[in-house]
């Protein structure tokens, strides 16, 4: 079977990850002529053959699915960016003037030693 689709129907991206969702199925060839790709799909040996309606159909759920993830990605950048930074945490230095950093014994000591 043989599929054609308008270039300018169809983003790359939203074929090749329409062609992935059938890839067990069956042998996918993708080409481009001119304006239109062509999508070549042979059935594997003993699965059930793929229609021409399903393989648009995955087009269309692609499709929406690029259109969304385009539309969106500015809020999920905003969102993640504001998720790391949340997990920053600074700390100051917990150096006290009177600490004396040349005491070797003291360094050395367990933290619940010295309470």
């Amino acid at each position: 079977m043989t599929i054609n689709y308008p270039v300018e129907l169809y983003p790359k991206e939203v074929l090749i990850k329409a062609s992935y969702q059938f890839l067990d199925q069956a042998y996918i060839h993708i080409d481009k002529k001119n304006d239109e790709y062509i999508v070549k799909i042979s059935p594997k040996d003993g699965v059930p053959p793929i229609s021409e309606g399903d393989f648009d159909n995955e087009m269309l759920a692609q499709a929406a699915r690029f259109v969304i993830s385009s539309r969106t990605k500015n809020i999920r950048e905003i969102t993640l960016g504001r998720a790391m930074a949340s997990t920053i945490i600074e700390e100051e230095a917990c150096f006290d003037e009177g600490d004396d950093i040349q005491d070797i014994d003291n360094i050395l000591k367990d933290w619940f030693e010295n309470e």
